[in-house]
């Protein structure tokens, strides 16, 4: 009985692409359902697979064949568990795929991948695919005469975005004076509150605390994406914002149109993941080393 568990999963997939198998598979099916009725199976569809497992072993170690024939059950229930963990684990892999865009969820080292479902640019893009911007606003710092620019495409609940926010900084110092970045937010609609967090750091840049609140929202991440407005302003008090401005300028999504502006171009570059970073025009996607970044900056003419 055991067996027709796995049996009815293996054969309803080998059934789609094999006419032959269908048979198996509805035997199968028959053998789950009069289990879960509470009925004995009454397919013999297990002790056919027993045979034949135990007939094939035999062929190359009869006392292996032995074993097998004397522990099927117990066989069996071990294999049952294996499979059974195997599509919980992949289930987990798929979800995180989804919500962060690769398998092994938030702490993985990657970017978090634009949503399929908007119709936007998808995960399975590539460096290659993108078009450097030609427009260096945005929220910027650095030397604008420099030789070198960084632009950034990022989402500030990404968290991805920001694990790099510390390699900008550093490069930032350690570049000082000859290297200009510029950021343009790119909130992920499939991020909670992300386009609210771009729109309160545009508001805050207008008084030249950007800064300042991208630290509060990336220590605050989550509860920004859990609370939204309710924590963003806050936030942006410990940053020591004129709170009459913000909230003027929030309340009232004075940013708002210039943050679709920011959209348009990181779609427009073919956008794919958070952050994005283009160095004289060269794609680096993720929260890259701080070496690649230093190579990029030092083949630009930094």
């Amino acid at each position: 009985m055991v067996l027709c568990f796995i049996a009815f999963f293996v054969f309803a997939v080998m059934s789609i692409f094999s006419a032959k198998y269908r048979p198996l598979a509805k035997e199968g099916f028959r053998c789950v359902f009069r289990t879960l009725m509470m009925k004995p199976c009454d397919t013999g569809l297990d002790e056919r697979i027993k045979a034949d497992v135990v007939s094939a072993v035999l062929k190359y170690s009869p006392p292996l064949a032995k074993v097998i024939n004397g522990h099927f059950a117990a066989l069996s229930w071990l294999f049952v568990i294996i499979t059974l963990a195997s599509f919980a684990y992949t289930a987990v892999g798929v979800y995180n795929f989804y919500v962060y865009g690769n398998c092994d969820g938030p702490q993985a080292i990657g970017a978090c991948i634009l949503n399929d479902i908007t119709g936007d640019y998808g995960r399975f893009s590539e460096p290659t695919d993108l078009i450097p911007p030609t427009a260096l606003d945005g929220m910027a710092a650095g030397n604008a005469s420099a030789n070198v620019t960084i632009i950034e495409f990022g989402c500030f609940t990404c968290p991805y975005t920001k694990k790099a926010e510390s390699t900008m900084k550093t490069l930032l110092q350690r570049y000082n004076g000859t290297i200009y970045y510029v950021f343009k937010p790119f909130p992920l609609p499939n991020h909670p509150y992300s386009q609210d967090a771009a729109r309160a750091v545009l508001c805050a840049y207008r008084q030249n605390k950007s800064w300042e609140l991208q630290d509060e929202i990336f220590r605050q991440q989550q509860v920004c994406s859990e609370e939204g407005a309710l924590a963003l302003k806050p936030l942006a008090q410990n940053a020591g914002l004129d709170m009459a401005a913000f909230n003027r300028c929030f309340d009232n999504n004075e940013t708002g149109a210039e943050l679709e502006r920011y959209v348009q171009e990181g779609r427009d570059a073919h956008i794919y993941a958070t952050p994005t970073f283009f160095i004289n025009g060269k794609p680096l996607v993720g929260p890259k080393p701080i070496e690649e970044f230093e190579k990029a900056i030092a083949e630009a003419g930094g």
